[in-house]
């Protein structure tokens, strides 16, 4: 007898007690969810839009398409889903409005903007801002450096506005998101290492830092893994992971709960199939590894009534036990 709590219920309880508390305050957590069928909605885009409804900033990166055993993929497919020019905006804008300064409307460069409602000098507001984005941004060691300069290039080309802005965006964006690896790309403006397995953590670290920067509440990431316990290769344009890519996705999830601690203002949900309840160590599920198994595996639960808390949740679209 398998334990489920009914779906509906799951993401209302997500939502008051993770959304509007415990994840907007700071906190950080990673949830393994089993959908044991009986809708058709999928779950990676329902916990996706219930988390946009609260107002958080989503992403949802799908195994079939991204790869997921690979932290660098990961940490692309999430850049691709941050709106950058927004965030930027929202925190040149905060910055320029801490200490009492207005922005006009309009689509003129924002320094100008700001000098003529804050009725000041443009080439005053330009040094202010200037120095704000160097002692908030430049000098925020919650980014890692090459992450803190990439943002602080992306500030200070928001607030002049042009041409050269736009270049900005796109070359650093790019570069962010892995449409273009090469550095040569990404030296002039003083960015000088490639985003790579090794050091992506630390960039999905800082890009949390950078989204509350920006006045979201948080990053709700949705990581689908559900094509990874797929045994043989269905030939259908999507990508395939052999045992040893499984072994990889394993890992990746393993240093993200590891890293629990280190994450801010993020809930990670990773929806999987029940293949992945599969005990066995040849097999596909979590069986197979066992540094995962153990630190989601409920070896105590109840008979009768699911935890909604556990790191391995069981769903059901109606009722609690299936």
């Amino acid at each position: 007898m398998t334990v489920a709590i009914a779906r509906d219920e799951w993401l209302s309880f997500v939502r008051t007690e993770y959304l509007e508390s415990y994840i907007a305050d700071g906190g950080a957590a990673i949830k393994v969810v089993i959908d044991l069928g009986g809708s058709d909605l999928d779950l990676a885009e329902t916990v996706a839009a219930h988390a946009a409804d609260a107002g958080y900033l989503t992403a949802v990166v799908d195994a079939t398409v991204s790869r997921v055993h690979m932290i660098d993929q990961v940490f692309f497919a999430v850049a691709e889903q941050i709106p950058w020019r927004e965030t930027v905006d929202r925190v040149v804008t905060r910055l320029a409005t801490a200490d009492g300064l207005n922005v006009a409307d309009g689509d003129g460069p924002l320094f100008r903007r700001i000098a003529e409602a804050s009725k000041l000098d443009p080439q005053y507001v330009q040094l202010e801002l200037r120095r704000k984005i160097g002692e908030k941004i430049f000098k925020n060691h919650s980014f890692v450096k090459d992450f803190r300069v990439a943002v602080t290039q992306l500030s200070t080309a928001a607030f002049g506005g042009g041409q050269e802005a736009d270049t900005t965006f796109t070359t650093i964006t790019d570069w962010l998101t892995g449409r273009n690896r090469a550095v040569s790309a990404v030296k002039p403006y003083q960015i000088f290492s490639r985003i790579n397995r090794s050091n992506a953590r630390h960039f999905f670290e800082s890009a949390l830092s950078w989204i509350c920067l920006a006045e979201w509440p948080g990053l709700v990431l949705v990581i689908d893994i559900r094509r990874v316990t797929v045994a043989r290769n269905p030939r259908d344009g999507g990508l395939y992971y052999t045992k040893s890519a499984v072994l990889d996705t394993y890992e990746v999830l393993r240093q993200y709960i590891d890293g629990t601690d280190r994450l801010v203002n993020c809930l990670i949900v990773v929806v999987a199939d029940p293949e992945f309840l599969d005990d066995d160590p040849t097999g596909r599920g979590m069986g197979a590894y066992e540094a995962l198994k153990f630190r989601v595996f409920d070896e105590i639960r109840d008979r009768e009534l699911a935890n909604p808390m556990a790191a391995l949740v069981r769903l059901a679209s109606t009722g609690v036990v299936e």
